[in-house]
């Protein structure tokens, strides 16, 4: 089943082409990377997939709804969401089980009451994906790479199928990444595992977990596909439009790609 399905998809804002004939399908159990150095289109594709942006041409149906036709509302909750975007939201002050709680509410205080058991809640996922020292500590005293742990937790209480990890490690020094990376594996290994859709242009993050690759470059589609048919130097030659090597980094499938100069 197509949880994600676009066909000769455009999308035009004041006249400029931002995304251009897309035809993408992502299906239940993958694991994806949109790759794209920056401007390449990907935070525009990201933003149609929750409906946020509407296409000017083509069709998109994502989790059974297909834009223009069905129930964006119902559909958005089914999609978690990590990135700058909703952590500039969330109050400084508030307690670090209680920020993951507001993510059933897709909210980014609680404006709902609440009970202890829904709060323990927030504090078992917040300890299954590796935060459980987070708990009882002030937002605003974390350190980015725990900001970002919390805002991961926070996304999956709603039992999303799908969620969205947007320049996840964006502003993390290099052993933060690595800790950060480590807790998004734990993320397909839940009982419920959603898919997962990781956005980045650095090619070092893909780690085994993900099973898929898009390839994006000024708003086209460069090549798609399970990731060994992929990270290859002929297609990434093609994709960067300059020679590069593929240098593996250990023995879990993870490279680094560097351009020959």
């Amino acid at each position: 089943m197509a949880l994600i399905s676009m066909k000769n998809v455009t999308l035009k804002k004041q006249g400029k082409i931002l995304l251009n004939n897309l035809n993408w399908k992502v299906k239940k159990g993958e694991n994806w990377v949109i790759l794209g150095l920056n401007g390449s289109g990907k935070t525009t594709l990201l933003k149609l997939i929750m409906a946020e942006y509407w296409s000017t041409q083509g069709q998109v149906e994502v989790l059974n709804t297909r834009f223009g036709q069905g129930d964006i509302p119902n559909m958005r909750t089914k999609i978690g969401a990590v990135g700058s975007f909703i952590a500039e939201r969330l109050p400084a002050n508030m307690l670090a089980e209680k920020i993951v709680l507001t993510g059933k509410y897709k909210s980014s205080i609680l404006y709902k009451e609440y009970d202890e058991t829904e709060l323990n809640e927030a504090r078992q996922m917040l300890t299954v994906i590796g935060g459980k020292h987070l708990l009882g500590r002030i937002y605003s005293s974390l350190s980015q790479g725990e900001k970002q742990l919390l805002l991961i937790a926070r996304s999956l209480m709603e039992d999303p199928e799908i969620i969205i990890l947007d320049e996840a490690t964006s502003g993390l020094d290099l052993f933060a990444r690595e800790k950060l990376l480590t807790q998004v594996e734990k993320i397909t290994e839940l009982p419920h595992a959603p898919t997962i859709l990781y956005v980045t242009h650095h090619a070092e993050e893909i780690t085994d977990k993900m099973s898929h690759i898009l390839l994006l470059r000024r708003g086209k589609i460069v090549a798609q596909g399970p990731k060994k048919d992929i990270i290859t130097p002929q297609v990434l030659e093609n994709f960067y439009e300059s020679p590069v090597n593929i240098i593996s980094i250990d023995d879990k499938q993870r490279f680094f790609i560097k351009p020959q100069v």
